[in-house]
């Protein structure tokens, strides 16, 4: 008999003001292995960034308190070790993406399969 585990990816926090996104992304990202924390805002996501110290963030640009691209900007300015996904479903990111240096990206509505193979990439970048 095989007792062993699905040991988990590394740990994932959500920023996203949609409560559906959230709650779906943290099913999906749960089913897949991952630890999964959750923000609503801007604000709590630096907090949970401190509190939680996740791998990786999934970033919505367009949220209360503080934008996707202002977290961004400081976390940077932190030197903060983590990988960032910005989402959004505005058109421009690619160029917003260019212009603040940012690696990750996806434009929603995504495949989820384009967002894990984004993930898989993003954490082995953070392993190197």
């Amino acid at each position: 008999m095989n007792n062993q585990t699905h040991s988990p990816k590394g740990k994932v926090l959500i920023a996203d003001d949609d409560e559906d996104s959230r709650l779906l992304l943290n099913v999906l990202l749960s089913e897949e292995g991952w630890q999964v924390c959750e923000a609503k805002d801007g604000q709590e996501t630096l907090s949970k960034v401190s509190q939680e110290s996740p791998d990786i963030l999934i970033l919505d640009n367009r949220m209360p308190e503080l934008s996707g691209t202002e977290v961004y900007q400081y976390l940077r300015q932190k030197n903060t070790n983590l990988a960032i996904i910005l989402i959004t479903a505005y058109p421009d990111l690619e160029q917003l993406a260019a212009s603040l240096g940012i690696t990750y990206f996806l434009n929603k509505p995504f495949n989820f399969s384009d967002l894990f193979d984004l993930m898989n990439l993003a954490y082995k970048s953070l392993n190197k």
